[in-house]
């Protein structure tokens, strides 16, 4: 009888473990501040197409003059291929010395990282599959 009775409580304890388990990975929201998103004009220094998300390093000079060295993750490289952003285009686009405006949401905690939401390039070309919304999406070619 004893051991009808514990079967609920492993059951409960198993899922609890799991879910924690889960959701490990993806703290993006509680890391990050989706609600105040940052735009940034900044110089390229690093571009990596790695999974699981890619990365970028860009150096932002602020209100002072100073170079402030910032890093943004994107998402998987599975979703800029799937609009035609492979990891050569990607590349060549976010080159070292390259020039962009980023958009990123910047971590809770202050420091120059962020998640990037939009890249807009110098021709005003946007990277697309790193969200941004309707206006990015315009910009997709």
């Amino acid at each position: 009888m004893k051991s009808k009775s514990a079967i609920p409580y492993l059951l409960l304890s198993a899922w609890l473990m799991l879910a924690t388990v889960a959701m490990a990975h993806h703290g993006t929201f509680v890391s990050y501040d989706s609600d105040h998103p940052v735009t940034m004009k900044a110089t390229v220094v690093e571009f990596h197409f790695t999974n699981p998300h890619v990365q970028l390093y860009f150096d932002v000079k602020d209100d002072s003059g100073n170079v402030v060295h910032w890093s943004a993750e994107g998402p998987d490289p599975a979703v800029l291929v799937a609009v035609g952003w492979g990891k050569k285009k990607t590349s060549a686009a976010l080159s070292p010395g390259a020039e962009i405006t980023i958009t990123v949401a910047p971590a809770r905690n202050g420091k120059p990282v962020g998640t990037m939401s939009n890249v807009v390039l110098s021709s005003g070309d946007s990277v697309c599959g790193l969200g941004g919304g309707s206006a990015a999406a315009a910009n997709c070619k």
